[in-house]
C-alpha cells in the first residue's frame, strides 16, 4: 500500500471525527496551501466548512472543487485583515449552518523582508499586525457569535522563523513569536469557557507561495536539508492542525507544535569536542 493509500484509508477512519461541527478556515483558496488542505480535511472528517479568500474567482474555484467530493462547503470573499469582512465571515457561517465550532487562522506573512538596520517603523508594526491581529479578531467574533458555546477549538498557523537568526526575517520572526505569545495567552482566558487555543508551526512547506524553490525537483533538494529528509506537504500540516482540533486533544491547549521535518534541532555552538 502506497503513503498516500494509507493516508486515504486513515482519513476514511476518520472521516465522522468533526460530524456535525463548523469551521472556519481562513486563507483556503490556493493550491497547494495550508488553508485548503485545512479546508479539505475538515470537509472529510464531517465537518461542514467556511473557506475564505481574497480573490473571488478563486473562492468559487475552491468552492465547486470542495462541493465536487461531496462536502458541505461555502465560500467568502474578503480580506481577514479587516474587521468587517471578519464580521460577515462569521455572519455567514452562523447564517449558513447555525453555529460555529472550529477556527483555523492562517493569515499571515512577511511583506518586508529587510534587516533591522533597513526596516522602518511602520514597516515592522505592519508586519506584527498582519501576523497577529486577524487572529485576534476572528476569535472575537466567533465567541461572540457562539464559539465556545459547545467548546470550540482554535489553531493559528505559526512558522519556525523565531527558531532561527535569518537577518531579513526581523520582523516576521518578531511577529511569529508575538503570534505564539498570544495563542498561550488567548488559550489560558478561553479555557474557563472550554475553547481549546493552539498553534502549529511549519517550516518550508510545498505551497503556492513557496512554488519558486520546490518546483524544478519537486521539492528534493529542500527536503534533503532536512533531518527527516522529505519536504513537509501542506497535508502534513492540515493532520496536526486537525488532530488539534479534535477532541483527540482534549487535554491540549497552549501550545505550538512545531511541523518542520525536525528544522527546528538545527544544532547550536558546543565548547565541548
Amino acid at each position: 500500500m502506497t503513503d498516500q493509500e494509507l493516508r486515504l484509508e486513515r482519513l476514511e477512519a476518520d472521516r465522522q471525527r468533526f460530524s456535525g461541527q463548523v469551521a472556519i478556515v481562513t486563507g483556503s483558496t490556493a493550491e497547494p496551501s495550508i488553508g485548503r488542505s485545512c479546508a479539505l480535511r475538515l470537509g472529510r472528517e464531517g465537518a461542514s466548512v467556511v473557506i475564505n479568500g481574497r480573490n473571488e474567482d478563486r473562492v468559487a474555484s475552491a468552492e465547486a472543487a470542495l462541493r465536487a467530493e461531496g462536502l458541505d462547503v461555502i465560500g467568502v470573499v474578503g480580506s481577514m485583515d479587516t474587521e468587517p469582512a471578519v464580521a460577515m465571515l462569521t455572519d455567514r457561517a452562523i447564517d449558513a449552518f447555525g453555529r460555529i465550532d472550529l477556527i483555523v487562522s492562517t493569515l499571515g506573512g512577511a511583506p518586508y523582508p529587510l534587516s533591522f538596520d533597513t526596516i522602518s517603523e511602520a514597516q515592522l508594526l505592519e508586519t506584527i499586525r498582519l501576523n497577529t491581529w486577524p487572529a485576534i479578531a476572528l476569535i472575537r467574533a466567533a465567541i461572540a457569535r457562539g464559539l465556545g458555546d459547545n467548546a470550540g477549538s482554535v489553531v493559528t498557523i505559526s512558522s519556525g522563523s523565531p527558531h532561527k537568526t535569518t537577518s531579513a526575517m526581523v520582523a516576521y520572526a518578531s511577529a511569529k513569536a508575538a503570534l505564539n505569545a498570544m495563542t498561550r495567552t488567548i488559550a489560558a482566558d478561553l479555557a474557563g469557557r472550554r475553547v481549546r487555543v493552539n498553534a502549529v508551526s511549519p517550516g518550508l512547506v510545498r505551497t503556492t507561495a513557496t512554488r519558486s524553490i520546490w518546483e524544478s525537483d519537486a521539492g528534493a533538494a529542500a527536503g534533503s536539508a532536512l533531518p527527516l529528509g522529505r519536504l513537509t506537504e501542506a497535508e502534513d500540516i492540515a493532520a496536526a492542525v486537525c488532530f488539534l482540533l479534535s477532541d483527540d486533544a482534549r487535554q491540549i491547549t497552549g501550545i505550538t507544535l512545531d511541523v518542520d521535518g525536525g528544522n527546528h534541532l538545527g544544532r547550536g555552538w558546543t565548547p565541548i569536542k
